[in-house]
């Protein structure tokens, strides 16, 4: 079974890019799509995407989350999104 992706959301700067290998992780998704802007292509099985956009897309419904939450259930050790 394939999990969804999910989509975090952040200002630039803030570590997406460092931390998403233990972000990825965590959510248990195996590849990183960085730099994500709406309207690009994206996968939407098995990828964390990346992006500073404040605009979530239906692609993403109910699987956005910010850094910091992202990274406050990487501290946590990992849980489903």
């Amino acid at each position: 079974m394939s999990t969804k992706s999910v989509l975090v959301i952040g200002p630039q700067g803030c570590g997406k890019t460092t931390q998403a290998p233990a972000i990825a992780k965590a959510l248990g998704l195996s590849n990183i799509h960085d730099n994500w802007e709406p309207g690009a292509a994206v996968a939407l099985l098995d990828t964390l995407v990346l992006t500073n956009a404040r605009v979530a897309n239906w692609h993403f419904k109910g699987r956005t989350i910010t850094f910091d939450q992202a990274m406050q259930i990487v501290q946590r050790g990992g849980d489903a999104a």
